[in-house]
């Protein structure tokens, strides 16, 4: 129930916002316990290695704390510095220089509108990254 007041200012809504801390403090705790496990298998294995693998990835909520067009773009920066446009460009141009690279993105509300803005050689050059895997 967060939402914007008239001004276009973000509400803080402080039940939703303790609600996210939580989920937060139990997901890092999720993954402390993950970790002691596989350094516990890896010990069990007897050759105590273990192999972590770890995919970047970025969380760009669609209208979450600013406008679409701020997030996309970079504006507003007093509220949280995002430039999805230059995340995304950025990303492209490191996965196109080094093939073991890997990347994992989730809003396509934003990538469908950086899809439009790009020349059909860096729709390409997207394609051949996501057909490499």
């Amino acid at each position: 129930q967060g939402g914007f007041c008239s001004s276009g200012r973000p509400r803080l809504n402080r039940a939703l916002f303790a609600r996210q801390a939580r989920l937060a403090l139990r997901s890092m705790a999720v993954a402390r316990r993950a970790l002691c496990a596989f350094a516990l298998a890896g010990a069990a294995a007897g050759d105590g290695k273990v192999t972590v693998h770890i995919v970047p990835h970025t969380h760009d909520d669609v209208g979450w704390l600013k406008t679409v067009d701020q997030y996309y773009a970079g504006l507003n920066n007093t509220i949280q510095h995002a430039s999805v446009k230059m995340i995304l460009s950025t990303v492209i141009r490191s996965l196109a220089e080094n093939p073991e690279r890997k990347f994992t993105y989730v809003e396509q509300a934003f990538f469908f509108r950086w899809w439009r803005q790009q020349s059909a050689a860096m729709q390409d050059t997207v394609r051949r990254l996501v057909q490499r895997g």
